[in-house]
């Protein structure tokens, strides 16, 4: 006949066990909060009752060591003393589906999708749906394989360049410069017919009324 074995357990919510309840190296159990409780003693952290993670575990975690997972959920607004940086792209791979569903989680609505196949020339689906913030939709007429990337749009460039690396730049300052009649006092003006008006200079130091 079966033997059911049973840890010493509370049906108390936040009931929490002390070092007088448990042996060392003894479990229990709080059924009303999913939680498990063990006795352990040590140079670390002594004789002391420590909580064990669970699936679906509440409560906050201690942890000395690193953390290494797929992704992270959540909106980061609590995280503290860490540097993130901000994924600007994302790629995600398909084979044979004629609906590609890209979960890139950049929370917006503006997003830059393009689609590749697998020798990385680009291909125009037949839809492309923004689904919600963090998905979109990618369908084709007929199943296909390749990649897509999604981008956050609406980013706010910043930088600088040298003016002589902008093509057209120096005939467009001309050109504006001609329409607002703006010219130096070292440049040769040439006009024809008659010139009226006042002009008043320091020095002239020539004037040459040509050959007549």
């Amino acid at each position: 006949m079966a033997q059911i074995i049973k840890l010493k357990r509370s049906t108390t919510p936040g009931s929490v066990p002390t070092t007088n309840d448990l042996s060392i190296a003894e479990l229990a159990i709080n059924v009303s909060d999913g939680k498990v409780f063990l006795r352990k003693s040590g140079s670390i952290v002594g004789d002391s009752i420590q909580e064990l993670v669970t699936n679906n575990y509440f409560g906050n975690i201690d942890v000395s060591g690193s953390v290494t997972a797929s992704y992270f959920v959540g909106d980061g607004s609590r995280l503290t003393n860490i540097t993130v940086d901000q994924a600007a792209t994302i790629k995600r791979s398909f084979t044979d589906s004629s609906t590609w569903v890209v979960a890139h989680n950049l929370d917006t609505e503006n997003a830059i999708v393009q689609a590749y196949d697998n020798d990385n020339f680009q291909i125009i689906p037949q839809s492309i749906r923004i689904t919600d913030t963090n998905t979109v939709t990618v369908s084709f007429e007929s199943t296909r394989s390749g990649y897509v990337v999604v981008a956050k749009g609406g980013h706010v460039v910043s930088g600088s360049i040298e003016a002589g690396n902008i093509d057209g730049l120096d005939e467009s300052i001309k050109t504006k410069l001609d329409v607002e009649g703006v010219f130096s006092g070292s440049s040769q003006v040439v006009m024809s017919g008659d010139v009226t008006g006042t002009a008043a200079a320091t020095v002239i130091s020539q004037i040459d009324g040509g050959s007549i």
